[in-house]
């Protein structure tokens, strides 16, 4: 087990071992959004602008199945980092085991009642008889693969925190260059349109998620999947504490249908597809963010359990220097390099290219506070307090977003779009600065985490 992890004084705290960790968890985050783009631009350049609109409607049924994955995933890898850091491996080892069952149990039923359902839910979701047959068809394989793409994220999580971020990142990869061949196949020289899409996509998550399963039975690691002590406590504990990513992907679910559907009376399915561009290349700035937030969590998680509360504190240091430069250099590159982005989806002079670049830059000023806000929420579920996170998120991606794409459009059309998310993130911001200069800097354990403890010894 690589010993990035653990940092026993803040003096044993070094830039460059941060990184070690950082990084790989940064180029996994990033080609966990190549899953998503790759299709976007292949579908985009041999379909057409239609059949990217079919895909952005059914993203909410995958913005669900991810959310569950991700909810377990998060929330429970802090749990068990938090345990492992404490030196309580049985504690660990029920939070990875509960986590695994729950979250495929719990994603399984929920795809099975979608696929009931699929024709009614993809109508609501925005589908016309132009897309529909697309929208059926990514969605069907979307749902097939709920298993494999619920373990996929465990993995991903789950082995990071078992000290292994580089074969992590590496499974990723895998996956990522997988897809991009197989869309190169399917789509590109099959013509199998969005079939091929989909199958590409889930043939990479496998691989994946095969990649990850080979490490916890070859590999011998900390974490072990175990039949003892198992309590549904546990699991909604877990849950709850990476509840603030299943929020985040609900909210996209949901914010994502008001987007299509104000997008659609002010400029069509052009601005549907318009909407989609964004939506793909907004994946790329939010991915540093979260990839260098998930890469400071195990650190900081393994800190606090150990009660090593200076080396959270030096750990902070880093990720407050981080955020002081990131968001401008972030915001400029996204102004200057807007229209090489939206070349890769729609055809430079087109009415969607037109209406996407201006867009982009108009919300890509988000950009600007949204890594304090993304930061401040992955750091309170790194020390076992999801409720706190799940506000800021809850705030950030659906409340004030919502509010924002109800009202501002009302006065400024396809630019109030746009400016939803800026004004949602300027808001949170007040919030997230508050949990990050008023939370104890001392990092006293709480009672709430103590009761934690206290639950899974018994």
């Amino acid at each position: 087990m690589e010993k990035t992890l653990m940092f026993r004084s803040a003096s044993e705290v070094r830039l460059s071992r941060v990184l070690r960790f950082m990084i790989p968890t940064y180029l996994t985050s990033l080609f966990n959004t190549v899953y998503t783009m790759v299709d976007g631009i292949f579908v985009s350049a041999y379909v057409g602008t239609n059949a990217l609109a079919a895909i952005n409607i059914v993203y909410p049924i995958v913005n669900v199945l991810t959310g569950i994955a991700l909810a377990f995933a998060t929330g429970g890898s802090s749990i068990a980092a938090l345990h492992l850091g404490g030196g309580r491996k049985d504690q660990a080892d029920r939070a990875f085991t509960i986590s695994v069952l729950g979250s495929i149990l719990l994603g399984c039923v929920v795809s099975l009642l979608v696929w009931t359902n699929l024709s009614v839910i993809l109508t609501l979701l925005g589908a016309t008889p132009i897309t529909m047959a697309d929208c059926q068809t990514y969605a069907f394989w979307w749902l097939i693969g709920t298993p494999v793409v619920i373990g996929k994220e465990l993995s991903t999580y789950f082995i990071r925190v078992d000290g292994s971020p580089t074969y992590s990142f590496l499974t990723a990869l895998a996956g990522g260059i997988l897809n991009i061949i197989l869309d190169y196949v399917f789509v590109g020289r099959m013509q199998m349109g969005i079939l091929g899409a989909s199958l590409a996509t889930i043939l990479g998550l496998c691989l994946s998620f095969v990649m990850g399963v080979l490490y916890f039975v070859v590999r011998s690691g900390a974490l072990r999947l175990t039949r003892h002590g198992l309590s549904a406590r546990t699991g909604l504990y877990c849950m709850v504490n990476g509840a603030s990513e299943f929020i985040n992907q609900l909210a996209i679910a949901i914010t994502t249908i008001v987007f299509n559907r104000t997008a659609m009376v002010f400029a069509g399915e052009d601005g549907i597809a318009a909407v989609s561009i964004i939506m793909y290349l907004q994946f790329l700035c939010i991915g540093i963010y979260f990839g260098f937030s998930m890469g400071l969590a195990p650190p900081l998680s393994y800190a606090y359990g150990d009660h090593r509360y200076d080396v959270c504190r030096v750990l902070e240091r880093y990720a407050h220097r981080f955020l002081t430069v990131a968001p401008f250099v972030m915001y400029a590159a996204t102004y200057l390099l807007a229209p090489v982005g939206v070349s890769f989806f729609a055809q430079r002079g087109s009415v969607v290219y037109t209406m996407a670049v201006w867009g982009m830059r108009l919300y890509g000023m988000g950009f600007l506070f949204s890594g304090v806000n993304i930061f401040s929420a992955i750091r309170m579920m790194a020390y076992g307090k999801g409720y706190f996170s799940g506000l800021i998120t809850f705030l950030r991606s659906f409340a004030l977003l919502l509010l924002f794409l109800i009202v501002l459009p009302r006065f400024w059309g396809m630019n109030g779009i746009w400016l939803a998310v800026p004004a949602a993130e300027i808001l949170t911001l007040i919030v997230a600065l508050g949990f990050l200069l008023f939370f104890p800097k001392t990092l006293k354990q709480t009672k709430a985490e103590m009761n934690l403890q206290s639950a899974d010894e018994n």
